[in-house]
């Protein structure tokens, strides 16, 4: 770091009288050129919150201390620098950024269909910031995005951080692309009885397909392997055949120096006519390389437990035919939408299918389809049955409606579902079921700070979001959010 040109010169330039005022005019410069940089490693600590955890703890009168996008320091006594910026947070409650473990936030369009290397990620819009902050303002900061399909296999989900800045690293944006294999069964309500079966066949013929895939490329080896082994066989028996030949030859001493002196071969020459036919029909044949299937590889990753399976199903009949399925191939599976799981509960908790309830709120009427099974207790049903029940807001109305997943989880509380499990839900646990629990859902030291500041309890009545940091940067705060939209 330099110090600016006119500040050094005019400090050259001054009397011994004058030159300390001049100094702290310099050290102004300096202090003003830096200020970016401070700003970028200057602590924070939030301070006399009620703490909750995410993984099940309270913190009372807490401290919570980031820097450099990390949690540094959590607790009563936590240590706080005299440079950190200080937030006074008495009466306030602070928790993880929420996590919505099904949502179709800024997803603007699904790949094509049966395509199980398309990836969700690249259908969301990292520049949509109005929904962005949407989302910021009811305190989520995570979200898993599906890589959608009406029917059969969707390509490769998303976990995807939410921060309203386009220009920052994408990676900074995007945890994982790969965080499940998507499909779905009747997702769509209108689709009967029959073509939801189809569907469900359909989807067992693909994982059926990719184990017939991964047989013919081991036929193959083990071919390739046999045919190379013949060819050493083959070029060792000619050596050999070569030696014995040149034994045969007559020596020059044998044939008395004259050139024209008749040899046995001569005398006999049918007798290779045999041998070279018998070589004809033992002509080895390489085996054919099997033509390489991406999709079916996929599938194989699925198989041998490398990525989870998530299937969107509703109806129980549609549950049930997916259960199979993933039993059928051991396919580590997530049920996803399961308007209807509660009817299906304890096969559920027998195979320890973990569910994620997206569907929307049971409707005050009669609907037709898989609406007719939504009831407002699923989850307290669900997790009575032994069964790992998490929340998304799944496919949102309407482009600007935000997921208002900690109002969908309030409710659920409010009819029947542990109150005390309902943080950890869409905290810690959504990180563990999506696979980055080592870098978010809980306020831990070492992990990401991303940090949400409530007026209340998150599912107190009236309780609203105030300040929300992804990274350790504040991206959210509710009084220049209200300001900007009255303007």
């Amino acid at each position: 770091m330099t110090n600016s040109p006119s500040c050094v010169s005019a400090v050259s330039q001054s009397s011994g009288r004058n030159r300390i005022p001049l100094l702290l005019q310099v050290l102004g410069c300096w202090l003003v050129a830096v200020s970016p940089l401070l700003a970028q490693v200057r602590p924070v600590a939030i301070q006399e919150a009620t703490i909750l955890t995410g993984d099940g703890r309270t913190i009372e009168r807490g401290t919570v201390v980031f820097q450099g996008g990390k949690i540094s320091a959590v607790g009563r006594k936590a240590e706080v620098s005299f440079m950190a910026k200080k937030i006074q947070a008495a009466g306030k409650y602070v928790t993880p950024g929420l996590i919505d473990a099904h949502s179709t936030l800024a997803l603007r369009f699904a790949p094509a269909g049966d395509q199980a290397t398309a990836k969700a990620v690249d259908g969301f819009d990292r520049y949509a910031e109005d929904e962005i902050r949407a989302a910021l303002r009811e305190g989520v900061t995570a979200i898993y995005v599906p890589s959608r399909s009406a029917s059969g296999i969707g390509g490769l989900g998303a976990v995807i951080r939410l921060q309203p800045r386009p220009g920052d690293d994408w990676e900074e944006f995007v945890l994982t692309d790969e965080a499940a294999l998507c499909a779905a069964v009747g997702a769509q309500g209108s689709q009967g009885p029959l073509a939801r079966v189809k569907a469900a066949e359909a989807l067992r013929q693909r994982f059926r397909a990719a184990k017939e895939y991964r047989q013919a490329w081991e036929d193959y080896e083990e071919d390739l392997e046999e045919y190379e082994k013949k060819l050493v066989e083959r070029a060792k028996k000619k050596a050999q055949e070569k030696k014995a030949e040149e034994k045969k030859q007559p020596s020059k001493k044998g044939t008395g120096g004259k050139k024209n002196a008749p040899s046995r071969d001569r005398q006999k020459p049918d007798q290779d006519k045999p041998r070279k036919k018998d070589e004809k029909k033992e002509e080895l044949k390489k085996p054919t390389e099997p033509k390489k299937d991406r999709n079916a590889e996929v599938l194989l990753r699925v198989i041998d437990g490398e990525l989870r399976l998530r299937v969107e199903a509703h109806h129980p009949a549609d549950i049930l035919n997916v259960l199979q399925i993933a039993e059928e191939f051991n396919a580590a599976l997530i049920l996803e939408g399961a308007t209807g799981a509660h009817l299906v509960a304890d096969r559920l908790a027998e195979l320890e299918v973990p569910v994620v309830l997206s569907a929307p709120p049971a409707p005050v009427v009669y609907v037709p389809g898989a609406g007719r099974h939504a009831r407002p207790d699923a989850a307290a049903i669900l997790r009575e049955a032994g069964v790992d029940v998490y929340f998304g807001s799944g496919v949102l109305p309407s482009p600007t409606a935000p997921p208002q997943l900690a109002l969908r989880v309030a409710r659920a509380v409010g009819h029947g579902f542990d109150a005390d499990a309902a943080l950890e839900t869409i905290t810690f646990k959504a990180a563990g079921l999506l696979g980055v629990e080592k870098e978010i859902g809980r306020v831990k030291r070492g992990l990401r700070a991303d940090l949400v500041i409530w007026s209340d309890h998150p599912f107190a009545p009236g309780a609203t979001v105030e300040r929300v940091f992804v990274g350790g940067r504040e991206v959210y705060h509710a009084d220049s959010d209200k300001e900007g939209r009255d303007e």
